[in-house]
Parts: structure tokens; C-alpha cells; sequence
């Protein structure tokens, strides 16, 4: 069963359109959009377990120069 996280992202804006960029092409990317609000990107992604979900966030995403904050929201259920 795979596992679907919604992510959320703020990140510093004059790096808003590098990551964005060098998101959508990540494999793990369902849906990639800038968003007004409280954070700045939201990311739809799919894994096969947690722990690549965490090595995702932890290796990829936090890594990324500009992202200063992310929020994880993985989905209960579907229609």
C-alpha cells in the first residue's frame, strides 16, 4: 500500500521559482503548485512506505537552499 502526503512548503521568496522548479521533476511528485496562504508551495507526493516518505523530506526536501519550514499531512483515506 502506498502511502499519499500532502507537504506543505515556505520558502524564501526570491528562491520560490528554483524550487518549484527542481520539485516537479522529482520522481516521488504527484502534483506541485504555488499557493497563496500560509505556505507558499504545496506538494502532492506518493511513496511506498514512511520511511522513504521521511527520507524524502529529511534528504531531499530540507536540503533544498530556500525551504524554511515544511508541514506533512498524509492521507487517511481517498475517493
Amino acid at each position: 500500500m502506498t502511502v499519499t502526503a500532502y507537504i506543505l512548503l515556505n520558502v524564501e521568496m526570491s528562491t520560490r521559482n528554483h524550487v518549484f522548479e527542481t520539485i516537479k521533476i522529482m520522481d516521488e511528485i504527484q502534483e506541485v503548485h504555488m499557493i497563496f496562504g500560509a505556505f507558499d508551495i504545496i506538494i502532492k507526493a506518493e511513496f511506498q512506505n514512511n520511511n522513504q516518505l521521511s527520507t524524502f523530506i529529511v534528504d531531499k526536501l530540507k536540503n533544498l537552499e530556500g525551504v524554511l519550514e515544511t508541514q506533512t499531512n498524509i492521507c487517511a483515506a481517498a475517493v
